[in-house]
């Protein structure tokens, strides 16, 4: 279920969503000029914004596909096959632990 919404849901809403938040603050800056309220300085830094809204994207998502399907270190990876007529997907199976 986490998948389906990281993958599918969040893709599709996030930049709904930051559209909304782009609408607000125009319509607040074209509020301020039109009661002559001084308009901070940061706001005419669009780059600013872009460019850390991207920074923390990208350490979300290398945060995010970093930790999701983490699989034991010892494991192993078994491909998918047919057994039978019927196709096994691909899986990570735990490696045999040495006799002692």
């Amino acid at each position: 279920m986490i998948r389906i919404f990281l993958t599918i849901l969040v893709p599709l809403l996030l930049p709904l969503a930051a559209y909304l938040v782009w609408v607000w603050f125009a319509a607040s800056e074209r509020e301020a000029e039109a009661e002559g309220r001084n308009i901070p300085a940061w706001h005419q830094w669009p780059w600013v914004w872009l460019v850390s809204a991207g920074a923390v994207l990208a350490v979300v998502t290398l945060l995010v596909f970093g930790t999701i399907g983490m699989t034991p270190p010892d494991s192993e990876y078994r491909p998918a096959r047919y057994e039978n007529g019927t196709l096994i997907p691909g899986e990570f199976i735990p490696r045999d632990k040495p006799a002692q």
